[in-house]
């Protein structure tokens, strides 16, 4: 990409801002330049401990993959049902939760989650990443404490709700804080390592739930609660140490306390290379502001910044789409699709596994590719395996068929890992303005949520016997959602990778179609200070 570097301009200070000059805007040039020379082995030797702080902070993910294996799988523990449950007419001596609290429970920490996202956007725009995950961290470890003692089912249910806020924090705070203290290189790389850390989160809790399978005291299912003490025991105390990011700082007004927290950062950089990195920082939120001049949750959809929400939202709530009926309850729809219990849940607990492998493979194809490849493809391989899995299960069920559904399963689980699983948060995390990153992420976290809760809801029903019984013939629907999303992404999903931010929020005011990005050109600076109203000198 070309870059022409002004040899003057002069530029009026914008109001509420300190330590802005005439020479920003070339050093800012020069940040650009500095970002898109920047090789792989060259960035992580610049920003060995950003990469660091960003999988310290990431590591809060791993809690919430951790609970979303977790209650579900418990559903199935006799103590549990014990405890929580009613007396089984059908089976003398056993016991089991009613449907409705089933249900309630599946929701409880989706329905929290929606609301500490909400929470989260507030708190850090007024008190930073840092203090606003310390303080999530310290919430969780009080109300995980409701779920262990809770003497019912209503009580468990409050706890799992109360414990949501927490995990709505980190869900979004995460892939925030990567996007944030990332040069553009190692973005992608970075908001994929959140993804690994929720695929350890759900092996974790397999791991711990089948030491316990055996074990017939109440145990069985206060452990498997407990562990979830352990990490706010392991993250809080890094936390105390983590660098506050520099964005935000920015955004605050507080600029010899970001350029701080880029030297703590970085390493091997000069100062020189630090004040055209905050100067870049500065351009960028005054050219945001010159688009638009608010910061609210109706600032993310006026404007250029309503279709950057409605990328991230749908890039999120595709997740849920494109496995819909299938992804979320894969034991009990291979069980219906005619496999054993025990094949089915082997089946599920490989998953583990396949995530761990073809997360990794996926760094490979985000390397050589870009976002809107990688995600069309996905959808469209997707939708072929659902397709194959819907046609398997028209003939009567048998072992045989749940074999076939299984292996295309996989073929579908596979390319979900490599594509739209680390792709969405890649997108979100990059789509969104500075200044409205916090909230656009939370509102394409809920998107995510909201279609989460439908699924919990509805899919039952879809694959239920006394229901509509539709069984591995629900695959349809999930591929019909896969190409859905695939046309969408074709006329609506632009190419981001390898853009800064100050040139995504250009691009996004051009009125340029969704295919026309990956072949712009800034040929000079007059796109950028023309926003910012910059007077050049020859």
């Amino acid at each position: 990409m070309a870059e022409k570097r002004a040899e003057s301009v002069e530029m009026a200070p914008p109001d509420g801002h300190h330590g802005w000059t005439g020479e920003t805007s070339a050093e800012a040039r020069a940040a650009t330049a500095a970002e898109h020379s920047l090789s792989i082995r060259q960035a992580i030797r610049k920003y060995p401990k950003a990469c660091f702080w960003s999988c310290v902070v990431s590591l809060v993910i791993i809690m919430d993959g951790y609970d979303t294996a977790l209650l579900g799988s418990l559903f199935a523990f006799p103590n549990f049902q014990k405890r929580f449950g009613i007396p089984n007419p059908s089976k003398p001596g056993t016991y089991q939760l009613e449907p409705k609290w089933q249900t309630a429970l599946g929701l409880a920490s989706s329905l929290g989650g929606i609301v500490g996202i909400f929470f989260n956007t507030w708190m850090t725009e007024r008190i930073g990443h840092k203090k606003t995950l310390l303080t999530s961290l310290f919430w969780l470890t009080g109300t995980i404490f409701i779920s262990f003692f809770a003497p019912s089912v209503e009580v468990l249910f409050v706890g799992q709700l109360l414990c949501g806020l927490g995990w709505g924090v980190f869900t979004t705070m995460g892939p925030a804080y990567a996007s944030e203290v990332a040069p553009v290189v190692l973005r992608a790389y970075l908001e994929t390592y959140v993804v690994l850390c929720w695929g350890i989160g759900q092996l974790l809790s397999y791991a711990v739930l089948d030491s316990l399978v055996g074990n017939k005291s109440i145990w069985a299912w206060r452990i498997p609660f407990a562990v979830q003490w352990v990490w706010p025991v392991i993250i809080a105390p890094l936390m105390f140490f983590c660098p506050e990011s520099p964005w935000w700082l920015v955004r605050s007004g507080r600029l010899e306390e970001a350029k701080m927290s880029m030297m703590r950062l970085t390493s091997n950089m000069s100062d020189e290379e630090l004040q055209n990195q905050l100067s870049l920082m500065v351009e960028t939120t005054e050219l945001e502001r010159s688009i638009t001049e608010g910061a609210s949750y109706l600032d993310c959809i006026r404007r250029s910044n309503l279709w950057r929400t409605e990328i991230a939202c749908v890039a999120w709530a595709s997740q849920v789409l494109v496995g819909f009926g299938v992804s979320s309850y894969a034991t009990y729809f291979f069980e219906q699709a005619g496999m054993s219990p025990k094949n089915a849940y082997k089946l599920t607990v490989g998953q583990g596994g396949l995530h761990f492998v073809t997360v990794l493979l996926s760094v490979f194809i985000i390397a050589r590719h870009g976002r809107r490849s990688i995600y069309i493809w996905g959808c469209l391989i997707m939708s072929a395996a659902m397709f194959v899995i819907g046609f398997v299960a028209i003939p009567r069920q048998s072992s045989a068929t749940g074999g076939v559904s299984a292996a295309f399963y996989y073929v579908w689980y596979s390319t979900y890992e490599m594509t739209i699983g680390p792709i969405a948060y890649i997108i979100v995390a990059e789509v969104s303005s500075t200044r409205l990153r916090s909230k656009t992420i939370g509102l394409a976290r809920n998107a995510y949520n909201v279609i989460n809760i439908a699924a919990t809801c509805v899919v039952p029903h879809i694959l239920n016997p006394t229901a509509a019984n539709w069984k591995g013939k629900s695959a349809f629907l999930a591929a019909g959602f896969c190409i859905l999303c695939a046309v969408w992404a074709w006329f609506r999903l632009p190419e981001l990778k390898g853009r800064t931010y100050e040139e995504l929020d250009i691009l996004f005011t051009k009125n340029l179609g969704a295919r026309d990005f990956k072949g712009y050109e800034f040929e000079n600076n007059i796109d950028i200070d023309e926003k910012l109203g910059v007077e050049h000198k020859e």
